[in-house]
């Protein structure tokens, strides 16, 4: 068995020698192997991929030259094993008769040292059999896959919260090398064909000549984009503000460190993304019964929130519980603490938030990015930007004039600049959390808190106390560091006026002073910031009720 990374391997070549070969492409469930080798700085990717190189199956490696990190593991990986075959592929850039003579010179090296490894000889009848027809694009409608390889885990949810077919066009899927109506028999002439119909792939973002990727964003049937991005490399940063500025195809942009975490928030990004492009799917989602009443709920990861509406459309009753360690008991815990209100009276209750398919009550569930829309809508049909800061994420959400949700961005896995920040921040001064916003108002001396991990923060705001600065001023410093990571936040996603903030934090009034200032207008907040994902997801039960 031979791992290998890239569509552009000649994986037909080592099958006429008898061996198969697997594409290195899952996430790790650690690096502890990987930086035993190099540092823990080293790319996500080419880590996992020598995780998965330790493999006993695998006789050999073949890489290409893709990029530094990826020399960098030849090397390694020919150091931690070498009585394994182990081989860099020099791919060229382009797809001239230049670079096909280039790559011919590179199959017969590969075929010379393969042969004198393996002690095996080309076979070209086993070379021939190993090439099958290119599948066409799906007929109905697709997703696709841009941007950096995806790992396996990932591929496999973005296919499972899909409702359409997903095709991997990264540069580790849809490898595909049509046979010739007639093979040249002369192997000088074979491989002279054969690197030719290699690079004649739909081309990687490495390769010069990207005109055949941009024709498939015209494809009659892609219906979105999901680019994908390995954390830390820049190498597709120019395609992707490209696409961002000028596509007009519903885009989602995901980053991964090729580990198996943040399934979480994976699975809201992509539900979102689904309901945004499927503005039905939310609805249909959802079943009714008997009932005078709506209710939608938003388990969070700190609160869980509640609200009720009649039918027609009031809001009558709320609550906000704390979660607890089961989004079910928080659930419970809500609806308990409703005066007058039982399950019993709710015609469809409608759950949102990370736990939302933890609540066995709930008749249907919708991704808290819609339900946010939907509620701020409701509240404020003037507003374009939400900025909504809850208790383990931050999130800003695009409207258009409907309503509808045009483009979303979500913090990554780290909790920085959330309510839970703050709520850690209070805990080392000793100050109330409610406190914290009137107390960053009464700031004299400008103090920067330089790191937005929560952990290095509360290691600078132990030494700015033991420097004698004042609680007013660090806390001043907090709200900053938060401000400023928010305000990056609408403008990654092209955020405009009229803005409107959402979530508990919305309430510390300091907070929204320095949003403010760094967005240059005002928030718009309504008296109940917290309810706005629990009130939208209520206006989806009442939806399907009226049907």
């Amino acid at each position: 068995m031979i791992g290998y990374t890239c569509k552009y391997t000649p994986l037909e070549l080592f099958a006429a020698f008898g061996y198969s070969c697997t594409l290195l492409n899952s996430e790790a469930a650690d690096f502890e192997y990987a930086e035993t080798l190099t540092h823990n700085h080293f790319c996500c990717h080419a880590k996992a991929v020598l995780e998965d190189s330790r493999s006993a199956a695998l006789e050999g490696l073949v890489l290409v030259n893709c990029c530094d990190s990826l020399r960098r593991t030849y090397d390694v990986a020919r150091c931690a094993h070498p009585e394994r075959f182990t081989f860099l592929l020099d791919l060229p850039h382009h797809d001239d008769s230049c670079a096909r003579m280039q790559l011919s010179r590179e199959l017969h090296r590969l075929a010379e040292e393969f042969t004198a490894y393996s002690g095996k000889t080309f076979d070209i009848a086993q070379f021939k059999a190993a090439f099958v027809p290119a599948p066409p694009l799906p007929q109905e409608p697709f997703l696709a896959v841009l941007g950096a390889r995806a790992g396996s885990a990932m591929l496999e949810a973005f296919r499972a919260h899909s409702p359409i077919p997903v095709v991997d066009f990264t540069c580790g899927g849809n490898r595909h090398i049509a046979p010739p109506e007639q093979f040249p028999d002369a192997f000088d002439a074979l491989m002279d064909w054969y690197a030719g119909a290699l690079l004649g792939q739909l081309p990687c973002m490495r390769m010069d000549g990207i005109g055949r990727r941009e024709e498939l964003l015209n494809h009659p049937n892609i219906k979105g984009i999901i680019y994908h991005t390995v954390k830390f490399c820049d190498y597709y940063a120019f395609e992707y503000e490209t696409l961002r500025k000028t596509c007009a195809i519903p885009l989602l942009k995901l980053e991964s460190d090729f580990s198996r975490a943040a399934a979480g928030q994976l699975a809201t990004r992509l539900d979102a993304f689904v309901e945004r492009i499927f503005p039905t799917a939310a609805a249909a989602r959802s079943t009714k019964k008997s009932g005078s009443y709506v209710a939608g709920i938003d388990s969070g990861s700190t609160t869980t929130n509640v609200a009720v509406l009649d039918l027609d459309g009031n809001l009558v009753a709320s609550a906000i519980v704390r979660t607890g360690p089961k989004a079910g008991v928080g659930a419970e815990k809500a609806f308990a603490a409703l005066a007058g209100f039982s399950k019993e009276d709710m015609a469809a209750i409608v759950a949102t938030g990370y736990g939302r398919n933890n609540i066995p009550f709930a008749t249907g569930a919708v991704t808290e990015i819609t339900c946010h829309a939907r509620g701020a809508h409701y509240l404020n049909p003037a507003a374009r930007t939400i900025v909504d800061i809850g208790g383990q994420d931050s999130k800003v959400i695009c409207l258009g004039a409907d309503g509808t949700v045009t483009n979303f961005v979500m913090n990554d896995k780290c909790a920085a600049g959330t309510g839970r920040f703050l709520e850690l921040m209070a805990r080392t001064m000793e100050v109330e959390l409610d406190a914290l916003g009137e107390l960053g108002l009464q700031w004299k001396e400008e103090l920067t808190i330089s790191s937005i991990c929560t952990v290095f923060a509360e290691s600078e705001v132990v030494s700015l106390i033991a420097d004698n600065h004042s609680a007013a001023d660090i806390v001043h410093g907090l709200h900053k560091s938060v401000a400023v990571k928010t305000s990056a936040l609408v403008s990654r996603v092209g955020g405009v006026p009229d803005y409107m903030m959402t979530g508990g934090v919305a309430r510390n009034r300091g907070v929204v002073k320095e949003i403010e200032t760094r967005l240059g207008a005002p928030l718009w907040i309504s008296d109940v910031p917290d309810l706005c994902g629990a009130l939208g997801a209520a206006l989806f039960a009442l939806e399907h009720v009226q049907g």
